[in-house]
């Protein structure tokens, strides 16, 4: 077992990375997981060595991705005890990564055999997908330029992970005929809305115009 403790935002960021298995934004986390890596927690996984961290896209959103070292850490804190005085929420995480990680044992598996790289979604070439979001938004929208919610493009191109079309969507705010913005009445939106919305410069953004001049 490694020497440096982890706390349970710290214990639970690397569980999550490696739970989707790929790079992810705090967007993706959130809305896959219910959790985000704050800076404080980002930090140390870095400087310990767990995780790749960096800014991308116009709104500069962070970016993690677990490290070679990460992935072994990862497999030894599934089998670790919880710290003295845990909570109850703490416990019943590792009680149950600590069955599955006897049942690994028992079976003379991996973390790579349970989490491996190639059960995730296939990774899609990012200028096919900004091709899609702009095809798709042309059936959309009522004109050029006109606003589309995010909820609606998603829903269209539901075959595409969230992960590679957040990624064509932050590259494609950078031309200038696209803009992103948040819904201005935010009463109007919905659970499908909300789900749906980019997280771009700590705020969400739920609609898209490609086109305005």
């Amino acid at each position: 077992m490694a020497d440096s403790q982890l706390n349970l935002p710290e214990r639970s960021a690397l569980l999550a990375l490696m739970t989707l298995t790929r790079e992810v934004s705090n967007a993706d986390l959130a809305a896959e997981l219910g959790v985000t890596i704050e800076k404080r927690v980002r930090e140390r996984l870095v400087e310990l060595g767990y995780i790749r961290a960096w800014q991308a896209g116009r709104y500069r959103a962070w970016m993690h991705e677990l490290t070679d070292v990460g992935w072994r850490r990862c497999g030894e804190e599934l089998s670790s005890s919880p710290p003295a005085r845990a909570s109850k929420q703490a416990r019943l995480q590792y009680g149950l990564t600590g069955r599955l990680a006897a049942y690994m044992a028992r079976n003379d598996l991996q973390v790579a055999d349970i989490f491996g790289l190639e059960d995730g979604p296939a990774a899609v070439a990012p200028d096919d997908v900004a091709r899609r979001i702009r095809s798709v938004y042309a059936t959309l929208a009522r004109e050029p330029g006109g606003w589309v919610g995010l909820a609606r493009l998603r829903d269209a191109l539901d075959d595409v992970p969230r992960a590679d079309l957040d990624a064509a969507l932050f590259d494609l705010v950078l031309e200038p005929e696209v803009l992103l913005d948040p819904e201005f009445n935010q009463k109007t939106l919905t659970a499908a809305d909300r789900a749906a919305a980019l997280r771009m410069g700590g705020e969400d953004m739920h609609l898209i115009s490609i086109g305005r001049s």
